[in-house]
């Protein structure tokens, strides 16, 4: 199977670049001082920093091999199954920040990285780095997932 200019090359190119965002993206945002090396941080919550940006980082380049090697004949359940991952990271991290009230929980620090402004008609407008990034992300995903060429009937 030619996977360079199948139907699914579309889905098949965003779900490549979402993981790479989600596999680089928080790296470089938690492996500093704002995280990973934050001396106010409890070393056990450094441990668990990095290892789930490890963990994180290791899915995503092997949803990257699933991506650009034909696997099964149904190539569009890879897919499905890399979007389906994808999903199940992000998808925590959405239900943790609507849960952060019961845990006393914030989207940042301090001395962590700052938010995004924008000037919207004359007023700054202050967006979180996590929320933009991460939203983003979703948005890609959510277009791959709408774009990917289906021969198997949706249950």
């Amino acid at each position: 199977m030619e996977i360079l200019y199948d139907q699914n090359l579309l889905p098949r190119m965003l779900l490549t670049i979402t993981s790479i965002a989600l596999a680089i993206g928080p790296a470089v945002a938690d492996f500093n001082k704002t995280h990973a090396t934050n001396p106010l941080w409890p070393p056990h919550a450094r441990f668990h920093v990095v290892w789930q940006v490890i963990t994180n980082s290791s899915l995503c380049f092997m949803m990257i091999y699933v991506l650009w090697t034909p696997l099964v004949e149904q190539y569009n359940l890879q897919l499905i199954l890399v979007l389906m991952v994808q999903g199940a990271i992000l998808a925590p991290l959405y239900i943790t920040i609507a849960s952060m009230g019961l845990f006393d929980g914030a989207l940042k620090d301090v001395n962590g990285l700052r938010p995004f402004k924008f000037n919207i008609a004359g007023k700054i407008v202050e967006l979180d780095t996590n929320v933009v990034g991460f939203s983003n992300i979703t948005l890609v995903l959510i277009i791959a997932g709408l774009n990917i060429v289906s021969s198997v009937p949706v249950l």
